[in-house]
């Protein structure tokens, strides 16, 4: 790929595209990863072609990977996240449809978060329409033009480049895919295109860089040449960035692998035990079809020279033997079980492998408290912080510094940027069960009430998010027999 080419990849992009590759293959389900066949599924020794196009056509495929990745980004998504009072009106007015495509801030944020668990990081782009002729933001806002974030896939996002000035990190140069389907007739057609945002250094007489001009951008198309009828990169529109920065803002779950947007993503080492999963499961399929019908041996007989040779067998088959020559003998036939000993190992061997995934998965909802005492683990553990709980607090931080970039479209001071409310109290222990058996206790020696207790229930998982206290109060009362006019407040038991 040539270097001039909009869409040419940085080093840090070629670093983790294999990855992004492998998470969504497994996303895809059971149809991607067959089809990518020996990439996940190794062909046997000697197998033969059709034997081997059988077994990846019915290989199963259980996605615990999956299972794994929507429980971590669902959790601070059970209460709806928004923003926090006192907002100024002009930011409440776009939160409802944060992205003019009618999603609302708890929509978007829960797009950014699951991705960004699964690809290690995501990122949002604060940007604003531009309105032909106008000569002020006034005439703008007259337009309806309004600033709107856009979710930008780290798969999409084929360069970053940052750097520090005066103690403060600036992206000074990004440039990202934006493709689209239209339609073309009866048909349809792809558009593929490359937003490029920039920031010329400026340097000073001693070669240093003092600076960074205001940020442009420019907006290149893949488009066939019409001579050559190959394909050229042909850049449609440029302009100036009305805030002179690039409101680009990077979500990041994953751990730093030498470079800031090289990421090693959360889930990494639960993909590679996936496609393990995988194999295991076709493997344990292969051998249980191979050892679990009998093998039929005839003695006495001569194969047959009619037809191709094969006897049929099955529930209604029947076999006939004719004497053996003068001898009086007749042939017989023999069924040899094939020992169920390798399908069993395989069986535990997948039961084992799949245990070892659902602990993997759950680990970011661990608190990690360092080595305690078991004592000092009750103590700590509300206060204890899991890895899933520090992306959330990470995603609100993320979403925080995107209102900025929107206020300074709205031409607002930056630090009037509204707080998000992000739901955080998720990170339970293993013993949670335990735990509650001391939150019972307490609420029925009168230290807390049912109220509290129920909420305790719901932070562990122990009853659903959407459980209704009141509704399901009232409920209650209802399935008492007895008086029908037995109200909730002439509960004592509620």
């Amino acid at each position: 790929m040539s270097n001039d080419s909009p869409d040419n990849p940085s080093a840090d992009y070629e670093a983790m595209k294999e990855y992004w590759t492998l998470a969504s293959d497994i996303m895809g389900g059971a149809k991607r990863m067959r089809a990518a066949k020996e990439k996940y599924l190794p062909r046997f020794e000697k197998e033969s072609d059709s034997e081997y196009d059988n077994r990846v056509e019915t290989a199963p495929f259980t996605n615990l990977y999956g299972d794994a990745l929507k429980n971590l980004a669902s959790k601070p998504f059970s209460e709806i996240l928004g923003l926090e009072e006192g907002a100024d009106p002009s930011f409440m007015e776009l939160e409802p449809d944060i992205d003019r495509a009618g999603n609302s801030l708890h929509v978007f944020a829960r797009d950014v978060f699951k991705n960004g668990i699964k690809n290690g990081l995501d990122w949002i782009f604060v940007d604003k329409a531009s309105v032909p002729g106008a000569r002020s933001r006034a005439d703008e806002a007259a337009a309806g033009a309004r600033p709107y974030w856009v979710r930008v896939p780290a798969p999409s996002m084929l360069a970053v480049y940052s750097d520090v000035v005066d103690g403060e990190t600036l992206i000074v140069h990004a440039r990202f895919l934006e493709e689209k389907t239209v339609r073309d007739g009866f048909g349809e057609r792809k558009i593929t295109r490359v937003r490029v945002l920039e920031r010329q250094p400026i340097i000073d007489d001693q070669g240093k860089t003092t600076g960074y001009t205001p940020a442009r951008f420019g907006l290149w198309e893949e488009q066939e040449d019409p001579e050559t009828k190959k394909k050229v990169w042909v850049e449609i529109q440029n302009g100036d960035i009305g805030i002179g920065t690039i409101a680009l803002v990077p979500f990041i779950t994953g751990e730093s692998q030498g470079g800031r947007f090289r990421i090693k993503p959360p889930l990494a080492d639960l993909a590679d035990m996936q496609v393990t999963e995988f194999q295991l499961e076709s493997n344990r399929r292969r051998v249980q079809d191979l050892t679990a019908f009998p093998i039929i041996t005839l003695g006495g007989v001569t194969k047959p020279t009619d037809g191709n040779g094969q006897i049929a067998l099955g529930p209604r088959a029947v076999l006939y033997f004719p004497p053996i020559g003068e001898t009086g003998a007749f042939g017989k036939a023999e069924r040899i079980e094939p020992s169920g000993a390798s399908a069993d190992s395989l069986r535990k061997d997948l039961a084992e492998h799949r245990r070892e995934m659902r602990e993997a998965g759950m680990q970011p909802l661990v608190p990690q408290s360092g080595t305690l005492t078991a004592t000092a683990t009750a103590v700590a553990e509300s206060k204890a912080q899991s890895a899933a709980q520090a992306w959330a607090l990470d995603l609100k931080d993320a979403l925080e510094q995107a209102w900025a970039f929107t206020a300074a479209w709205l031409s607002l001071d930056p630090e009037s940027a509204p707080s998000v409310s992000v739901f955080t109290d998720f990170g339970v222990g293993e013993d949670s069960a335990e735990h509650m058996t001391v939150v019972r206790d307490l609420q029925r020696d009168g230290g807390i009430s049912m109220k509290a207790r129920v909420d305790e229930a719901k932070r562990r998982s122990i009853l659903g998010p959407n459980y209704d206290y009141e509704a399901d109060k009232e409920q209650i009362i209802q399935e008492v027999p007895g008086d029908d006019d037995f109200t909730s407040e002439e509960s004592g038991a509620i």
